[in-house]
C-alpha cells in the first residue's frame, strides 16, 4: 500500500532487540501448529521497544480462537494466538458476497460491519509477516482487496455512530464539553476512515498520526482531525469524502439495548441495564435516531445511549440508500 514501508519480520523483531530464532525458541511447539504470522504494529512498520511481539498461527482442527499462550522474552510479551484455519477463507467469502461502493474517500463494502474482534483480526492479517520461510501470506493482494472494503466499512459505521451522538449531545447541552469532546472523537474517526481507505489497517489509536504522516496526510489536516470543535468543522472535513450530504441521524437506529431486561421489585417494574444499573423511569424507542430525538428529549435520549438503555447502530438499509443516491 502506498505509503506503507515493508518490513521483514528480522527487522520488525529488531525493534524490540529481539531475533527469530529467539521468538522460535521461546515458542516452542506452540510455534509448531501451522503456519504462524507476525501481526500488530511491528508487522505494520511500526512499534517501539516497548511494543508486545503478537503472533497469529492457522491451526487445524479448532472452530474458534484460542486464548493467548502469553511468554516474555525479557520485559517483552509474546502473545501467541491459535486461529482456525479457515477463517481467512470465511472472511474473502463474505466480503464476495457484498458489493462495493466507490465514494471518494474510498471502497467501502456493503457487508455488515464485522464485529470489533473480527474487524480487529482482519486488520491484523492485513498487515501480517509470515514468521517462516516458505508461508504463504494469510492474504494475496487481490484478496486483500477484497476483504480491505470491509475493514473500511467498520471505520465509516464507527464514525458516523459518534457523529449522530455529538450531534446528540450538542442539542441537548450546546457549547458543553460533552459535545465538544465527541466532535473531536468524530474528527478522530475520519482521520481513522481515511488511512483504513488507503489500505493502512493498524488498529491502535496511539498509531493514526504516523499512519496519517506517512499516507503524505498533510500535517495542518491531520491537527484539523485531532481539533474539530463543531458540526459545521467536521462537514467541512468531509468535503472530499463524498460523504457530507449525509446525515447521521437518518442513517443511525437506536432500539433497546439487547443487555437490558426487565426486573420485578413488589409490583413495580424496572430496567435493570448491562452495566447493574436500575431504572424506574426507563424509555424505549426502536426506529431511527431522528424520530427518536422527535419523540423523547435530547439530554433523555443521550443519558439512555450513555446508560445502555438503548443502544444506536447503523442502518444497513438507510445506509444503502446513501450510497446509491
Amino acid at each position: 500500500m502506498r505509503g506503507i514501508p515493508a518490513v521483514t519480520v528480522e527487522q520488525a523483531l529488531k525493534v524490540v532487540g529481539l531475533t527469530l530464532d529467539e521468538v522460535r525458541d521461546l515458542g516452542g511447539s506452540v510455534l509448531t501448529a501451522g503456519p504462524a504470522y507476525l501481526v500488530g504494529s511491528l508487522a505494520g512498520g511500526l512499534g517501539n521497544k516497548g511494543s508486545d511481539v503478537d503472533v497469529h498461527l492457522l491451526v487445524e482442527g479448532i472452530t474458534k480462537p484460542t486464548p493467548a499462550y502469553l511468554f516474555f522474552a525479557g520485559e517483552t510479551p509474546v502473545d501467541i494466538e491459535h486461529y482456525p484455519v479457515t477463517m481467512p477463507a470465511q472472511l474473502i467469502a463474505t466480503a464476495d458476497a457484498f458489493p462495493v461502493r466507490e465514494l471518494p474517500v474510498g471502497r467501502v463494502s456493503l457487508a455488515p460491519s464485522p464485529g470489533r474482534r473480527m474487524r480487529r483480526t482482519a486488520s491484523r492479517w492485513l498487515n501480517s509477516l509470515p514468521l517462516l520461510p516458505g508461508q504463504s501470506p494469510v492474504f494475496t493482494e487481490e484478496e486483500a482487496a477484497r476483504v480491505l472494503p470491509m475493514v473500511v466499512r467498520s471505520a465509516l459505521d464507527q464514525m458516523l455512530v459518534v457523529w449522530a451522538v455529538a450531534r446528540l449531545a450538542e442539542r441537548a447541552d450546546p457549547g458543553s464539553d460533552t459535545a465538544a469532546y465527541l466532535f473531536r472523537r468524530a474528527g478522530r474517526e475520519l482521520l481513522e476512515l481515511r488511512c483504513r481507505a488507503q489500505g493502512d489497517v493498524l488498529t491502535s489509536e496511539k498509531w493514526l498520526p504516523s499512519r496519517a504522516a506517512r499516507l503524505g496526510i498533510d500535517a495542518d489536516l491531520v491537527r484539523r482531525h485531532y481539533a474539530v470543535p463543531d458540526e459545521r468543522e467536521l462537514v467541512a472535513l468531509l468535503a472530499d469524502t463524498g460523504l457530507a450530504d449525509w446525515d447521521p441521524w437518518r442513517l443511525t437506529t437506536v432500539r433497546e439495548d439487547p443487555g437490558r431486561r426487565t426486573v420485578h421489585l413488589g409490583r413495580e417494574a424496572f430496567a435493570l441495564t448491562r452495566h447493574g444499573r436500575v431504572f424506574a423511569d426507563s424509555v424505549t424507542a426502536d426506529g431511527s435516531l431522528h424520530d427518536a430525538v422527535d419523540a423523547l428529549a435530547p439530554d433523555r435520549l443521550l443519558r439512555a445511549l450513555r446508560d445502555a438503555e438503548l443502544v444506536l447502530e447503523v442502518s444497513p438499509d438507510a445506509q444503502q440508500e446513501a450510497f446509491d443516491e
